[in-house]
């Protein structure tokens, strides 16, 4: 009977050894004197594990005694979570104290709403049917025949953004009428049912200028394209319920006599219209990145630095492309961090923010007219621009307690 005991207590300590969790808090801490809402925070799984001092393979974040939506996400792709992400609302100067439970086994997971979501379709040659996919990658640079929807997109309720797989890697945008996610059922172009019943669409005619903040090569007086390269690949890192990440990844790229190596990450958060983008190079260049000035009119902010933005109006596409084609009003805003800011400047076709840096993170935001509940004037589309570079400017502070 004592043998027996022993056994079961063995076991019993076993299973709790697998399904042991650890909590560790993490502290967020508005530094403004406004409201900020879906405040995204990343959390550096690293700091996690130093608490549990085990490889982390479920966490739970816990508000005032209740979960919250979040996502491990293996940004390197070798099998092992790299960041925690998830969102919080904070009121002006407030600090938050939030528990993390975290786990080496799956017993934490619990699957949350899709709020973001990203795709990528290759298309068949033969049968004309699109296959879903998460990476390609060509020697020419130029998938962008070969790619439904011309790249990767992704979305919020808010907003659809996609990437070009050629040498201009254009942001594009399709707008949103109602707040929900709809490129699973329009895969970027809807139907004329689809429009009648609400649905956003394409909005933007972007021919080869900087769309909507795309980076771009500078030679002294114009945006270049990223080209020639030895290799470009486009990637889904993640499609989740807090967040999707989409990489641009150029090798080779002959440009400023040097031979780049850059990568562009893109990233959505649920609740958000804009997105961040992280750039990383293996050698210092000067850049530049803006919004396009092809309207038939436009407004632009001209007060603000380290911003790029315009409020216009255009046709979506040539007619001859598309018979439901009428002119849209859009806003395209770009900020950029002072740290590699050089000067404002714009050619033919872009309003343009030159940078200086190796690695740096810059942020992307757009609205459209018909968006409901939405901006219908450039007024209150640049005050909210402006706002949210302030936002930008002074980032919640978040610490990780106990590690």
């Amino acid at each position: 009977m004592k043998k027996n005991s022993i056994l079961l207590l063995g076991a019993l300590m076993s299973a709790m050894s697998i399904h042991a969790v650890s909590i560790v808090r993490v502290t967020i801490e508005n530094p403004s004197v406004w409201e900020q809402n879906n405040v995204p925070v990343v959390v550096p799984v690293s700091k996690l594990s130093a608490k549990s001092g085990e490889k982390i393979v479920s966490a739970a974040v816990v508000v005032n005694k209740k979960q919250i939506a979040s996502q491990l996400d293996d940004l390197n792709r070798d099998g092992s979570a790299d960041e925690l992400a998830f969102l919080v609302n904070l009121k002006p100067k407030q600090k938050l104290t939030v528990s993390v439970k975290v786990a080496a086994d799956s017993s934490l997971y619990k699957q949350f709403q899709e709020k973001t979501h990203a795709q990528m379709w290759r298309k068949n040659k033969q049968t004309k049917a699109i296959i879903p996919t998460i990476e390609e990658s060509s020697t020419t640079g130029n998938l962008y025949q070969s790619l439904h929807h011309h790249g990767p997109a992704f979305e919020s309720e808010y907003m659809a953004y996609r990437l070009y797989f050629d040498e201009k890697q254009t942001v594009d945008l399709y707008g949103k009428k109602k707040h929900r996610l709809e490129l699973m059922d329009t895969k970027w172009y809807p139907t004329d049912k689809q429009i009648a019943e609400g649905y956003g669409d394409d909005i933007l005619w972007v021919k080869a200028t900087a769309g909507c903040g795309t980076l771009k090569g500078w030679d002294g007086a114009k945006a270049t394209h990223i080209s020639p390269v030895s290799n470009r690949t486009g990637r889904i890192i993640v499609s989740g319920p807090v967040r999707s990440i989409i990489e641009m990844e150029a090798d080779g790229w002959q440009y400023q006599g040097k031979s780049i190596d850059i990568k562009q990450r893109y990233i959505i958060y649920a609740g958000h219209r804009d997105i961040e983008v992280q750039v990383s190079q293996n050698a210092t260049t000067t850049l530049c990145a803006g919004v396009q000035t092809f309207f038939d009119s436009y407004e632009k902010l001209t007060d603000t630095k380290g911003i790029a933005a315009i409020w216009g109006t255009g046709l979506q596409y040539p007619v001859t492309d598309n018979p439901r084609t009428k002119p849209q009003t859009v806003g395209l805003a770009v900020s950029v961090p002072s740290a590699v800011l050089k000067e404002s400047t714009q050619d033919k076709d872009n309003l343009l923010l030159l940078l200086e840096g190796k690695n740096f993170t810059y942020h992307i935001t757009a609205a459209w007219e018909q968006e409901e509940g939405g901006f219908k004037q450039s007024k209150s589309f640049f005050d909210y621009v402006k706002k949210w570079n302030q936002e930008l400017q002074n980032p919640v502070k978040v610490t990780v307690l106990f590690y």
